[in-house]
């Protein structure tokens, strides 16, 4: 029987490369030389007898076989993983540590149950969380940091997969009182905003933009602005002054009882907020972290429609 032309160390290469857009940075993500990765690429497309990357002044292209190979190259490189992990789940109890991510505004409602619970349920199970916003957190897992993270949905780069997580809203955060007319949980026009002081995040959140437009759009306009990228900073400030904040609901939910906040879930028009658990494209989760990202998927859901 022949051997195969395609070894899985130049697929690798060949996956990183395209999805780095660079060798170096495909060089650092799979922890080898820039020349070495240049090697592989190079042996590769002299076994296959074929050009598979283009490179062009700005960006690195596939050719129509450098295509099929990355395409069914992330496949064949996460069925390996796949494999790996079924051998792996032969030796006995689901077990390993499990690096994950998750933006600020998930991490204060279900991390500290989330937590007690795998420690419950799987005590050889370590969890190890990143909080950080989304640019961050998917740079961490192409990189092989972090096994997933979730994040808005939204424009996911090159080699990630994403699986939708749950919708949430956006609410009007305020020291109760702070808005005239509006009682604790009673839907609010954004037009309740017009002259009041507010905190919004700063241009590295996905969420600032849409923010700003949006009220660019229904011509409202703030008496003052604070860019402040602290989820818990913004819940502390507008609870002790008459700032209001825009916050997803998910990190509201401890506070649903409105005694030191008052909660106002956006209307006219609604803001909703898609979530994603997002992976790498070419390799299979773990069985912990298969479990994990389940029950934290679970647990986003659970919070979000009992708000």
């Amino acid at each position: 029987m022949p051997l195969h032309r395609i070894n899985i160390r130049a697929l690798q290469a060949l996956v990183a490369v395209y999805q780095e857009q660079s060798f170096s940075r495909a060089a650092e993500r799979e922890n080898t030389t820039q020349s070495g990765m240049s090697t592989q690429v190079k042996n590769l497309e002299e076994q296959l007898q074929t050009q598979l990357l283009v490179r062009e002044r700005n960006r690195i292209g596939l050719t129509p076989a450098g295509e099929i190979v990355y395409r069914d190259g992330q496949r064949i490189l996460k069925s390996l993983w796949e494999t790996e992990a079924a051998v792996m789940r032969m030796r006995g109890e689901i077990q390993g540590k499990v690096k994950f991510g998750m933006i600020p505004s998930l991490t204060r409602a279900i991390f500290t149950d989330l937590v007690e619970g795998m420690r419950a349920d799987h005590p050889n199970v370590q969890v190890s969380l990143t909080e950080e916003y989304s640019f961050s957190l998917l740079r961490r897992v192409l990189d092989g940091e972090l096994e997933f993270a979730f994040v808005p949905a939204g424009d996911i780069p090159n080699g990630l997969t994403a699986n939708f997580a749950g919708r949430d809203r956006e609410v009007l955060v305020s020291r109760p009182g702070a808005i005239a007319g509006l009682t604790h949980l009673e839907p609010a026009p954004l037009s309740a905003l017009e002259g009041a002081r507010l905190v919004v995040p700063t241009e590295l959140n996905v969420r600032r933009r849409r923010i700003g437009d949006v009220l660019k759009a229904q011509g409202i306009r703030v008496a003052e602005m604070v860019e402040l990228d602290g989820m818990l900073a913004t819940l502390e400030m507008v609870a002790q002054s008459d700032w209001v904040a825009i916050l997803p609901s998910a990190i509201c939910y401890p506070d649903k009882g409105g005694l030191v906040r008052q909660l106002n879930p956006v209307s006219h028009p609604d803001l909703p907020l898609d979530y994603a658990m997002v992976e790498r494209s070419d390799q299979a989760l773990s069985d912990a972290a298969r479990l994990l990202s389940d029950r934290i998927t679970r647990s986003i859901r659970d919070v979000l429609e009992a708000f």
